[in-house]
């Protein structure tokens, strides 16, 4: 099991991009657990963990985002984790 820390530039507050992402994970019932939420730099930070594949496509739809959103670079770093740490996905306010 892995953890993926993703803090995800451009514009990406104010346009409906955290909600975008839960209801990716919903829609495709991706079984990945942790949160997003804004960060006062106007980035977007996402704590993913899961297996890989399932991370694998929240990182794919992470660079699309809303329709509203323009993502320009991801910074992402990956930890093998033997637990998972959170019981759902959620936005993070």
């Amino acid at each position: 099991m892995l953890e993926m820390r993703l803090t995800v530039h451009g514009r990406v507050q104010g346009v409906g991009y955290r909600y975008s992402i839960i209801e990716h994970i919903e829609r495709h019932q991706i079984m990945v657990r942790g949160f997003v939420e804004n960060l006062p730099n106007g980035t977007v930070f996402i704590l993913a963990q899961g297996d890989i594949e399932a991370l694998k496509d929240l990182r794919r739809f992470a660079v699309e985002g809303s329709n509203r959103s323009e993502v320009r670079e991801i910074e992402e770093v990956y930890h093998d984790i033997s637990e998972y740490n959170y019981d759902s996905f959620e936005i993070k306010y």
